[in-house]
């Protein structure tokens, strides 16, 4: 999530600017509350219209993120925007935990036919649901959808967790016994897809396993090619959340953080920490782009 990020003090374009972002937000919101229409296919799904026009398949059971869509036909604009600042026709995108696929359709229509979407959710339920809205959206040449948790080892006997009318916050699990309920799954790199490490755009949420999988595209990195990141990143989830900034710098990326107001604002490390250790910052994180 977003935080109200204060930064330096903001001038008055600055201000002026975020008013504007505002504005324009609210009507949007607005448009896509009223377009929503949440229609029951079956007990287990319900047709909704996100952003406007696209149709998504959420579960009724998902108190959470199926619940907000629902309602209101989109899920964090914020990031929403700022994903479609940065998303150009052709390009590959990767959308680590999808989930129930918001962001992966949402990806795949702004690429368009030319570009490519690789979307990862190890939850069974929520994967079925992302194929039928693709196929629903006309998208699904377009979304590739891997059902393989990400980690830095590869070949890791794995559980997913997954808590009951939450799915948005199933995490993952290593080194459980036989008798721990969950879905058993075995671990990959990201750089391990070769049809992945020239990537443009990632998305990753992912419930704290955010270093792990990082740690895990080293041979993504070492393309040395133009990346942008958006990240989850929660301190309290970390070890050492100061050495995962280090990592992440040291792999020639400048930090950035969503502000629900000012959009992308560059940051240090100190200002990323500050906040409270269990809130939820978004990142984002570039390499590469020109100014």
């Amino acid at each position: 999530m977003a935080r109200a990020y204060p930064g330096d003090a903001p001038g008055l374009l600055d201000e002026a600017c975020a008013t504007l972002r505002r504005t324009r937000r609210r009507l949007r919101e607005r448009r896509c509350r009223a377009l929503s229409r949440a229609r029951p296919i079956d007990a287990g799904r319900t047709l909704v219209t996100m952003l406007e026009t696209l149709p998504i398949l959420i579960d009724p059971a998902d108190a959470g993120l199926s619940r907000t869509l629902a309602a209101d036909g989109y899920w964090e604009m914020w990031l929403t925007e700022a994903l479609e600042s940065v998303l150009r026709p052709g390009m590959t995108a990767i959308d680590i935990g999808a989930n129930l696929g918001y962001f992966s359709l949402l990806m795949a229509d702004r690429v368009g036919l030319a570009g490519h979407v690789h979307a990862f959710e190890p939850n069974p339920a929520m994967a079925a649901l992302i194929a039928q809205s693709a196929a629903r959206a006309g998208m699904d040449k377009r979304i590739t959808l891997h059902g393989d948790p990400l980690w830095d080892v590869e070949g890791e006997a794995s559980l997913l967790k997954v808590p009951d009318g939450e799915p948005k916050n199933a995490h993952l699990v290593t080194h459980v016994g036989d008798d721990v309920p969950g879905v058993r799954l075995t671990t990959r790199r990201l750089d391990g897809y070769a049809e992945l490490l020239d990537a443009d755009v990632i998305k990753i949420d992912v419930e704290g396993a955010e270093e792990r999988i990082w740690r895990g595209m080293a041979g993504l990195f070492a393309r040395k090619r133009a990346l942008t990141v958006f990240l989850e990143f929660s301190p309290v989830r970390y070890e050492a959340p100061m050495a995962f900034l280090d990592e992440i710098m040291a792999q020639g990326f400048a930090l950035g953080e969503l502000s629900v107001s000012h959009g992308i604002r560059r940051v240090t490390p100190e200002q990323i920490l500050a906040g409270a250790p269990d809130e939820d910052r978004m990142l984002a994180l570039t390499r590469g782009l020109q100014a």
